[in-house]
């Protein structure tokens, strides 16, 4: 390693003279968040928030704003006073923004990074959305193209270390992890011979951690900043956000921008976020399951159900209305709303069906309130201070039969005031303390429902009070301004509710509503995924405490198995539909499809939540008759609900009888849908093995949510030693063009080919997949995806 020649001064900060206003302007002293939405992160948790970071770095009397791609595209910039830009997504960055960044970078600009900066381009595709185009290692370092940040080299797995110096005072919040774990070095020997680096984290001799002073040509003034990037699950995101706010200062400081006195106050600041409790080995409660299904079911609907059109009916209202349905409906399913259109159809089939009865008309809704006064004991007042409050007053509607009513509303219908939650509570992690302590002891831990409170009048909440579910919410980083917002202690909350809960219990809901609006989707079904917990999503959904009362044990396919006849010469594609574990979907999404009159004249897999015939069977039913021999229903996704299989379990002791739970439960409601084989999200080709090895009775797996930046034909399509066929995805939608596009790059020359086309239901119209299926041509055929793995295996038979 160089010689380097720095003056020691007090908290063994490592001051050097301000940089000369010519490379650095006056003005030049705030900070720029890359922040993109759903921009994938690769080697940094997904817990790490950029909104979150910015809010720190102001809390500190640091500037900082948020930009996102289109705006660094744009020149942003290029205006002189930011000093710095913080990429928070790891390894991956937008490749259509190299030039703007590496502009920023010659004009003296630093760059603060988390995990190997600059390895893994990402693009904005159409129907795609962001991807990842896979490793890229030259423009990390320096030359005409290169942005000039280092390379890296491999961890030795030797004891990390803080030098003596400690410049970014780390001891005192530093937690000892794994030698050589997810551990990547900068490769010192890859800068120009004038640069110099301060580590701030070693192993073995080598930074893990450092800053990098710019004295060469290119890039002369900036000072760039490695954060470490731990492999250490719930401690991940806090530890990254540790190392980015100090270096944030410590470059401030190091800039001439911020006294000592300053810097060691901040650093005190910084160290009182709360530390995150690592969650190792947890065994969780072993409670007997409520009902003999994975999701709840009531009694069979009444003969004559109330029926009442709520649409026009205030929030508030609707709350009400739908917290009483769920008390009265929890005994034998009797109050049925009209939210929109499509409760009308699925109250039609059920009645064409003889599942229900004529339906009993009520004009005005309010007056059920008086019909079932039997069926509650009074009214709970949420908090309109507390942000999480209703979902708290929901969770005691369900505990003690209460009717979740505004003041106003409760004086108005004579309702005794049973509960008021008014001052009740400090902020939101406190409410969120009052579910965990003193309300779940009262109810069904198997089951719960992630909802963000702004949309409890919208239907979800009617079946979660029927089986006295868990509500909660996680409000996010863009949440910060929400009364009693506090995400981070929120999620701790959520952790230790997930802990004290069995396996395989059921979330309900989305974690996301909004950009930096809940956990968001990944980080949420990863971490009820670490826990074993299994997401099935339903945000939107309404009457599933009527739906899920009619009784379908098992139902049958239509599917062609027999495949048309085998030909080598030919491009086999089984086009898969996303988003059918959504169970929304279902209720009026993917009607329009099956109304479409190109339905039927090409073959399709449809995905779909298993779990759907436990909660509104009278829809698994229409579809699967409405089905031609051309459709073909897959479970999605991952199995019997949502999780990340790598995820599975992690926090969790028995992790092996939790994976195997997992599976059982898939295996079961597989068979009751005669569904053949499965998708999965978020993995690998080890992870896929692992699932296959415990599904012996699926010959063949659809992974991927889609395209997943696999460089050859071999790795999307394959047969592991067990003899199961893999088809991973090998598109992502998109126009027919697109689509077309992507199938030919995906298999090339290769004569025959078998294809998981896979197409995303947000973006993508049975015209398209005409259109992409004309542009083919006949040498392209479309199967279902049974027929492609009987037709692959005939390839692989000896003749």
């Amino acid at each position: 390693m160089r010689n380097r020649n720095f003056r020691l001064l007090p908290l063994g900060l490592i001051l050097i003279p301000a940089i000369s206003k010519s490379v650095v302007p006056e003005q030049a002293r705030d900070i720029a968040v890359f922040n993109q939405r759903d921009f994938p992160s690769y080697n940094v948790s997904g817990l790490l928030q950029p909104d979150h970071i910015v809010n720190r770095l102001n809390k500190l009397g640091i500037k900082a704003v948020s930009l996102n791609a289109t705006q660094i595209l744009n020149g942003a910039l290029r205006d002189k006073k930011f000093i710095a830009l913080v990429l928070p997504y790891g390894n991956t960055f937008p490749k259509e923004d190299i030039n703007a960044i590496r502009d920023f970078h010659s004009h003296g600009g630093s760059l603060i990074l988390t995990g190997v900066p600059f390895t893994h381009p990402v693009s904005y595709q159409s129907g795609h959305g962001w991807v990842d185009q896979g490793n890229e290692t030259d423009i990390a370092l320096f030359g005409a193209n290169g942005v000039g940040v280092g390379g890296f080299g491999s961890g030795s797995a030797a004891k990390l270390t803080i030098p003596k110096r400690d410049p970014l005072g780390l001891r005192e919040i530093y937690v000892k992890r794994n030698p050589g774990t997810n551990v990547q070095t900068l490769d010192v020997s890859s800068l120009p011979a004038e640069d110099t680096v301060t580590p701030f984290l070693e192993e073995g001799g080598q930074p893990v951690a450092a800053a990098i002073y710019h004295n060469d040509k290119q890039f002369h003034g900036a000072i760039d900043i490695w954060t470490d990037h731990p492999d250490t699950g719930d401690y991940d995101a806090w530890d990254t956000e540790q190392f980015i706010l100090r270096s944030c200062v410590y470059l401030l400081n190091q800039k001439g921008l911020l006294s000592l006195n300053k810097v060691k106050s901040d650093y005190a600041k910084i160290s009182k976020i709360p530390t995150p409790q690592i969650y190792k080995n947890v065994v969780l409660p072993s409670v007997a399951r409520p009902y003999p299904t994975f999701q709840p079911k009531m009694n069979p609907p009444a003969r004559h159900l109330y029926v009442a059109d709520v649409s026009k009916l205030s929030p508030s209202q609707k709350i009400l209305l739908l917290t009483l349905q769920g008390l009265v409906n929890r005994s034998k399913p009797r109050i049925y709303f009209i939210f929109d259109k499509y409760d009308t159809f699925w109250l039609k089939q059920m009645q064409k069906r003889g599942q229900t009865g004529s339906d009993i008309l009520v004009k005005k809704p309010m007056s059920l309130v008086n019909t079932f006064r039997s069926a509650f004991k009074g009214a709970v007042i949420p908090d309109p201070k507390i942000y999480d409050s209703p979902d708290v007053a929901v969770d005691a509607a369900a505990a003690y039969n209460l009717l979740v009513a505004t003041p106003k509303l409760a004086s108005s219908l004579h309702l005794p005031v049973k509960m008021d939650l008014r001052g009740k509570f400090h902020n939101d992690a406190d409410a969120f303390r009052y579910i965990r302590k003193k309300l779940m002891p009262h109810l069904n831990t198997y089951l719960s429902l992630c909802l963000d409170p702004a949309i409890l009048d919208t239907g979800a909440i009617d079946q979660i009070v029927a089986a006295k579910g868990i509500t909660w919410w996680v409000t996010g980083s863009a949440a910060e301004s929400f009364p009693g917002a506090d995400m981070a202690a929120e999620l701790q909350q959520a952790k230790k509710m997930l802990a004290a809960m069995p396996l395989d219990s059921v979330v309900h809901g989305f974690y996301w509503r909004g950009n930096g609006i809940g956990l968001d989707e990944g980080p949420g079904v990863s971490l009820a995924s670490q826990f074993g917990k299994i997401t099935t999503v339903s945000d939107y959904v309404t009457n599933f405490s009527v739906l899920s009362g009619v009784q379908l044990k098992s139902i049958k396919q239509k599917y062609h198995p027999v495949p048309p006849k085998y030909d080598p010469s030919k491009v086999y594609l089984a086009i898969t539909f996303s988003d059918g574990d959504n169970l929304c979907t279902w209720r009026g999404y993917f009607l329009n499809y099956f109304r479409n009159p190109l339905h039927g004249t090409i073959p399709i897999g449809w995905g779909m939540g298993p779990s759907l015939i436990d909660c509104a069977p009278t829809e698994v039913q229409w579809y699967y008759d409405h089905a031609t021999p051309d459709d073909e229903f897959i479970s999605d996704v991952s199995g019997v609900g949502y999780i990340y299989p790598p995820d599975w379990a992690t926090a969790l002791k028995h992790k092996n009888q939790a994976f195997r739970s997992f599976y059982n439960w898939t295996d079961l409601y597989m068979h009751r849908m005669d569904m053949k084989t499965l998708r999965l999200m978020g993995v690998d080709a080890p992870s896929i093995a692992k699932v296959a090895s415990v599904m012996p009775d699926v010959s063949f797996l659809m992974p991927d949510y889609g395209y997943q930046g696999e460089t050859s034909y071999k790795q999307l399509t394959y047969t592991l030693p067990s003899g199961q066929e893999i088809f991973r995805a090998g598109t992502g939608g998109g126009s027919g063009q697109q689509l077309a596009n992507d199938v030919r790059a995906r298999v090339g020359d290769i004569r025959p080919a078998f294809l998981n086309v896979f197409v995303m239901n947000w973006s993508t119209s049975l015209s398209d997949l005409r259109d992409m299926l004309k542009i083919l041509g006949p040498n392209y055929v479309a199967v279902t995806p049974s027929q492609l793995a009987e037709l692959y295996r005939e390839s692989r038979t000896p003749k």
